[in-house]
């Protein structure tokens, strides 16, 4: 059976519909609008109450875990394994991610324990979009964990079909990955790494990330992303940086281009009207979809990212991470294994 990995970050995630202005004032935080802003675990904890304070819903997130969350609701016949490799906190006498990932089926004997709180992400959601503000919490110790266990982290993913990755805040964390999926391949050659960086990622660069996109076999990004890697190069000169039969898959909210050598192809659906409520973990959810059907067949990354977009489409329209009855899940797969591309 088909093995799908996730390495990541396991987050608190506080999501509230503000003027992003009026908070980062009030929090006395001098972030950029619309990006990802680092910030204190101590910056973080008054944000908790703050946002808490103007009714902020309180999810458990970090972008693999969600990408992790929406594969294991489309597995529900376990047609594929799960599994999870990251750092989890704690938050009083529980430790929720490995709850969560228990219930869903995923394998978490790729995840560490720490007795700090998780990573806290307090999301300030307003209609040109959101605006992220992050502190490390247990993830602090993740370029420490992820050297110290270089070696077992390497032989777990090794026996992974697949393995998608998304940033840390850690500088050091690009190069360290690499070198662990490097290690990987050496047992198995024919690992697929699917790397979601974010502008995290992105915008520092530097030579470890590089190696990392040496690394990698599917680059997700959004249009920001697209643009900002981009330049003024094109896609197959990206693609060059990648590892072969690579592919580029470039998000936008109307459709989705898969950019790959032998050329491109866009994927966009005639659009219903549909309200926005959250658009937090919309490209989580597009990866996570995305990866469930790619792993089943790798040949039709064509029906990956129509469902991909399908359910990222689905997600926008409700507040917090995807929740999907048995009867929608089935809608949709169903309607996507009829569409032709």
């Amino acid at each position: 059976m088909t093995r799908l990995g996730f390495l990541g970050a396991m987050n608190r995630d506080l999501v509230v519909q503000q003027d992003c202005a009026t908070v980062l004032d009030a929090l006395r935080i001098d972030g950029s609008p619309l990006v990802e802003t680092p910030v204190s675990d101590e910056e973080a904890q008054r944000g908790v109450e703050l946002l808490q304070r103007l009714g902020a819903a309180d999810y458990l997130g970090g972008s693999a875990f969600n990408a992790a969350r929406v594969a294991a609701r489309l597995n529900g016949n376990h047609e594929i394994d799960l599994a999870f490799f990251g750092v989890a906190g704690t938050l009083g006498q529980s430790r929720p991610h490995l709850e969560a990932l228990d219930g869903w089926g995923v394998d978490a004997s790729g995840v560490e324990t720490s007795a700090v709180p998780p990573a806290t992400c307090l999301a300030i959601v307003e209609q040109a979009g959101r605006t992220l503000l992050t502190a490390h919490g247990a993830n602090a110790a993740i370029a420490n964990w992820l050297e110290r266990e270089q070696a077992a982290l390497a032989a777990a993913i090794a026996r992974c079909d697949a393995i998608h990755v998304t940033s840390y805040l850690d500088p050091a964390s690009p190069e360290l990955i690499a070198r662990i999926l490097q290690r990987a391949r050496i047992d198995n050659p024919e690992l697929i790494v699917s790397l979601d960086p974010g502008m995290a990622w992105i915008a520092p660069g530097g030579d470890g990330f590089a190696r990392l996109l040496a690394q990698t076999n599917i680059l997700h990004l959004n249009s920001e992303e697209f643009t900002r890697l981009l330049g003024k190069a094109s896609p197959a000169e990206i693609g060059a940086g990648l590892q072969p039969g690579w592919l580029l898959v470039a998000r936008t909210h109307e459709c989705v281009t898969l950019h790959s050598e032998k050329g491109s192809a866009t994927y966009a659906p005639e659009l219903q009207n549909r309200e926005v409520r959250d658009a937090t973990g919309a490209g989580d959810t597009f990866c996570g979809a995305f990866l469930w059907s790619y792993c089943q067949d790798m040949t039709r990354p064509q029906r990956a990212v129509a469902l991909g977009f399908a359910l990222a489409r689905h997600k926008v329209g409700m507040a917090g991470p995807l929740t999907l009855a048995d009867a929608i899940r089935r809608e949709i797969v169903t309607k996507i294994e009829r569409a032709e591309w």
